[in-house]
């Protein structure tokens, strides 16, 4: 039962998803087929998932739903805003039902109550249209048939159809009826097919002399000619005359169905922790071919060098395929950013309501692929940046006029791929931000002197939104004002290995602008010693390696500082940053690693630089989670762990 709700709740997610795209894109063009029928099978799969277990009060709810859809498909009532709110809350109020459903196996008490408003909201929706409609059709065309009718190919819909739906009575062998025998005899059959009425439990249970089957049918009629063949059994059949428009043809023709079908079956539900074990095995095959290096290099202090040149051959054949084998798991793990993406349209929306602002949401590069870590932590910072653009960004819309703006606000979030990084814009057309507001608020705050702040660069001053704490915010709400946000989202690109930047223009608005890497690529890495211990620093983090005479460290204040090409470097000890003892004896000349922390560079001293390697760094767990400077371990070629650190983070 654990595993059938577990898969439930895949597919409920990715069922909810779907029609709350429909229903979003219906609200943009509510002429649509397309959608209002995605949306149609959408609720329906789910109602039929969620009959599998006992969630009656759900299962009420999606089939109003269902109804009010089904409604709109047959043209009785319009898509419009009253139409699309209530199912929007439907769609919501399940999202936020799967989790409690996943861990007990039912709704809870609150979601329970939640079902009973929903329920008189979806009624009330029904009712109101049909008092407001007195000239749309009475007759509703039943869910079963419009089901049905999209089986047909296309060209079977150019004239009029009947939709047969005969349930035989059970004991209708005893009254001499023969179903199969009856449909056999109808004119123009162009789609059978057969179904259980109730699923029998067990091979004792079944009784051959009852009739337990269901028949589905479309004929090309006439409508009298089927009425005659069912006119000893009418109260067992029933006949939906199904429309002749494009409402009710399927949107593909039917010899693309194989083709549909073979593309499913390429594809394949794989649980995420397995991809992450086959990239853990990369990485111990990584740490394995490391290792071949040393053992060459005894090979030859031993005077063998066929032996050494042996396997230093096996090592580079190794070393391709295991770069190929990481390269093919990495790509398992990709995934369009679209799964990121796609939740920000109903956040928009329903923010914007409640703000009382209206704009558009315009999304671009959504099928552009990430790792699957990556685009999951794209999420925070994107709705941190989305939210401050609703909330700071676009004005109100009489505002918006004064100016002559366009009455709606936009904001466009658009993805597009660079090398191996994705470059990501959030883009709103508001207010912009005010640089001498800012400065006036770093000065309020105590970051800064009003005569530092009078002289800073504007390029610095817009940097300041980044702060910790710093808000211009008035006043606070649940949307800003706190003092919690851009710096988070810096700090979240930064863990991602991303930087971020900011343009903005007062009166035009605000670009946020930020690259990450699109997949947790193999690291390369320097092994330096300190201390007596070896360590492993990012080579993406040295600029440069430079021998220096000791005579050229100049003392500095409480520090220390050299010369190079004309410029100051601080110089730092790696020992006294991990706060170790020296390594003793003194030596001439210093070893010193020249790597950027922000926008500086600073002089770090290493007893010895070892080697330099390629591996997999593993994130910090158990009792090192959380150590500053620390970024991660991997494994040597001899099998010892390295420590990688973050030098930024060490000098800071």
């Amino acid at each position: 039962m654990d595993e059938l709700i577990e898969q439930f709740a895949i597919e409920a997610r990715e069922l909810v998803q779907q029609a709350s795209d429909d229903l979003m894109a219906l609200e943009a063009d509510a002429g649509n087929r397309e959608h209002l029928k995605s949306a149609f099978r959408a609720i329906h799969t789910l109602k039929g998932s969620v009959g599998l277990f006992e969630l009656g009060p759900m299962q009420d709810v999606l089939h109003h739903a269902e109804d009010l859809l089904s409604q709109a498909r047959a043209g009785t009532i319009a898509v419009d805003a009253t139409f699309i709110d209530p199912l929007l809350s439907v769609v919501e109020w399940v999202d936020d039902s799967i989790d409690a459903i996943v861990e007990t196996g039912h709704l809870s008490d609150a979601h329970d109550k939640q079902a009973t408003r929903l329920l008189r909201l979806l009624n009330s929706e029904m009712t109101e249209r049909e008092a407001d409609e007195p000239t749309a059709p009475s007759k509703v065309i039943p869910n079963w048939a419009l089901l049905l009718a999209e089986r047909l190919p296309s060209a079977d819909t150019s004239e009029t159809t009947i939709a047969i739906r005969y349930e035989p009575h059970p004991e209708c062998f005893f009254n001499g009826d023969d179903p199969l025998a009856t449909i056999s005899r109808l004119p123009d059959l162009r789609h059978l097919s057969l179904s259980l009425r109730e699923l029998t439990l067990s091979l004792k249970d079944y009784d051959p002399f009852r009739c337990n089957v269901v028949i589905e049918a479309i004929s090309g009629g006439p409508l009298s000619k089927l009425e005659a063949a069912f006119r000893l059994i009418p109260d067992q059949v029933t006949l939906v005359e199904l429309p002749q428009s494009d409402d009710q043809r399927p949107s593909a023709p039917t010899d693309t169905v194989p083709e549909r079908l073979a593309d499913r079956q390429k594809t394949m539900r794989v649980d995420s922790a397995r991809i992450d074990r086959l990239i853990e095995i990369a990485g111990e095959l990584v740490t394995a071919k490391n290792g071949l290096v040393p053992l060459a290099e005894q090979a030859r202090g031993h005077g063998d060098g066929a032996l050494a040149r042996s396997i230093g051959s096996s090592h580079e054949e190794i070393e391709r395929l295991v770069a190929s084998l990481y390269s093919a798991v990495t790509h398992a793990r990709m995934i369009p950013l679209e799964h990121t993406f796609r939740r920000f349209p109903r956040l928009v929306r329903e923010t914007s309501m409640r703000l009382g602002k209206t704009l558009d949401l315009v999304i671009e590069g959504e099928t552009v692929e990430a790792d699957r870590e990556i685009v999951g932590n794209l999420f925070e910072p994107l709705l941190h940046l989305i939210r401050n653009g609703l909330d700071h960004g676009i004005e109100p819309e009489g505002e918006r006029l004064q100016f002559s703006k366009p009455a709606r606000g936009r904001i466009l979030l658009r993805a597009r791929k660079r090398g191996d990084q994705i470059e990501i814009d959030v883009i709103d057309d508001g207010r912009g931000m005010d640089l001498e507001r800012i400065r006036k608020t770093a000065v309020d705050r105590g970051l800064m002197t009003a005569a530092q702040a009078a002289v800073l660069p504007d390029r610095e001053a817009m940097q300041l939104v980044f702060a910790p704490g710093f808000s211009t915010a008035s006043d606070v709400s649940d949307l800003s004002g706190r003092g919690v946000g851009l710096d988070v989202v810096q700090r979240s690109i930064q863990r991602l290995g991303g930087i971020l930047d900011i343009q903005s223009a007062l009166g035009s608005g605000t670009t946020f602008t930020f690259r990450v890497p699109i997949s947790f690529s193999m690291t390369k890495l320097m092994v330096v010693e300190a201390g007596g211990e070896r360590y492993g620093i990012p080579i993406s983090d040295i600029l440069e390696t430079q021998k220096l005479p000791s005579a050229a460290v100049q003392p500095i204040r409480a520090g220390r500082a050299f010369i190079l090409r004309d410029r100051t470097i601080p110089l730092l000890d790696l020992a006294d940053l991990l706060k170790i003892p020296r390594a003793k004896g003194a030596c001439a000349d210093l070893l010193v690693l020249v790597v950027r922390a922000g926008d500086d560079r600073i002089g770090v001293v290493v007893d010895a630089i070892a080697e330099r390697t390629e591996t997999l760094t593993r994130p910090l767990s158990g009792v090192l989670q959380g150590v500053p400077g620390i970024a991660g371990t991997t494994l040597l070629g001899d099998g010892r762990v390295l420590l990688v650190l973050d030098l930024e983070e060490l000098i800071k």
